[in-house]
Parts: structure tokens; sequence; C-alpha cells
């Protein structure tokens, strides 16, 4: 192992995360972890990144944890910050002026570890970071813009005539996999004589032209409420029969 591994391998062994602070071994549900278990760019490109070192105060969480957990096994992240926020407050001023010292000079190492790994990265590596953090936020904006659909109430686009046959089938993938139902789905779709492929295809064009007009009516509604950023940028509209 080289020497650059070893002083990263050390460095985690000292600052530790947020994430075994708040929550260790022990296990919890996603609602209490979702805020602690994101993974960075780095992580998520299995390049292994120094962490930051504990600030006095997380430094403390750690330490308070056993018992806190041992009186309220169950207790969420957000109440474990708050019980740990008021006795922190408690706090000696004496024991605080130490853990900060602690912390300056467990910075001043991290900051060097830095500047060691930044220095090892490739060009490509770089490359990736960056790329895969743009993505990150892209997906997190994405995610946003969804949640705001949601709570706003925008129509869902329907499903397509295919979707709405496979809906007609869906108790036969009991015993299935999904794979082989899928392919099952697909085959008799094929085989589907002209009628009963244009039933589908008409029900699908019918909920399409319905989700038109709740969507232009939910836009107007958008804008009329001043949030015009959440409207296409050209209207919906409805196809219109091509002239004669």
């Amino acid at each position: 192992m080289s020497p650059f591994n070893n002083m990263f391998r050390l460095s985690n062994v000292i600052t530790g995360s947020y994430k075994t602070v708040l929550l260790g071994r022990v296990s919890y549900s996603p609602s209490q972890i979702c805020c602690y278990t994101k993974k960075s760019a780095e992580a998520k490109l299995g390049i292994d990144k120094p962490k930051r070192p504990l600030t006095p105060f997380f430094k403390f969480m750690g330490q308070m944890r056993p018992a806190l957990l041992a009186k309220n096994p169950g207790i969420s992240s957000k109440e474990a910050i708050s019980w740990s926020s008021k006795h922190w407050q408690q706090l000696d001023s004496e024991t605080k002026s130490q853990m900060l010292k602690e912390y300056e000079k467990d910075l001043e190492d991290y900051k060097k570890i830095k500047a060691i790994y930044e220095s090892s990265l490739t060009d490509q590596q770089k490359e990736d970071i960056q790329k895969m953090k743009e993505d990150m936020v892209a997906a997190k904006e994405k995610r946003k813009l969804k949640a705001e659909y949601k709570e706003l109430g925008r129509p869902k686009k329907p499903m397509s005539s295919y979707f709405l046959f496979c809906q007609t089938k869906k108790d036969l993938f009991k015993g299935q996999k999904i794979q082989e139902f899928q392919t099952t789905l697909k085959a008799e779709w094929v085989k589907l004589s002209d009628s009963e492929r244009v039933k589908y295809e008409k029900q699908a064009q019918e909920l399409m032209n319905k989700y038109r007009k709740d969507l232009q009516a939910w836009e107007l509604k958008m804008i009329s409420i001043g949030r015009s950023d959440l409207v296409k940028e050209k209207p919906v509209r409805s196809k219109s029969k091509s002239s004669q």
C-alpha cells in the first residue's frame, strides 16, 4: 500500500463522518437516515477522498451517542441533534476550548492530506468528478421539480396504448420473472388484431386529449399564482387535423 493510501486510511479513522456520529452501527429506518447517506461524487466513482474532521459539536455528538441511544433507541436524527444541542450548551467552556484546539489540529492535518489527495488525481478523474457533480445537481433539480409538480397537482401524462394493454394483463404476472413477463406481453401485443389494437389506441387518445386540456388549465392556474416558471415555453395544444 502506498504512503498516501496509508495516510488516507489513518485520516478516515481519526476524522470519522457525520453518518457515523449520528447513526453508528445501529439500524435506522430510511426516513431517519435519508439526510446522511448521500454519496459524494467521488464515492459514486469509487474514488477515496479524505473526510473533513468533525467540528467540536459533532464530535461531542459522537461521544454522547451511546448514552442517547441507550435512553432513546428509536430516536430520529432530528431529535438526536436537538438533544445533543441542549447538552452542548450546558458543557463547560474549558472542555469546549480543548475540543476546539483538537479540531484545529485535525483541520490542519486534513488540509495537508487533502492537498496530497488533490495532487494525486489524474486529469481524467478530475473530469469525471466534475461531470458527476453536474449530473447530481441536475438530478436534484429534477427531483425538486417533480416534487413541486406533485404538490401543485400537475396532471400526469397518461399511459400509451401498449401500457394500457399491459395493465389488463397484470394479473398474469404472478409467479413470473419480470423479463419473461415483458417478453410474453410484447409477443401478445404483436399478435393483436387490428380491431383489438384500435380499441387501446382510441382509449389512449381519449386520455391524452383529456390530459392536454387538464394541463392547459393547470398551466393557466400556475401563471395566475405567479408560478410561470413551471409552465412550458410553448402552450399545450391538442393536435389539429391536417387541412384537406
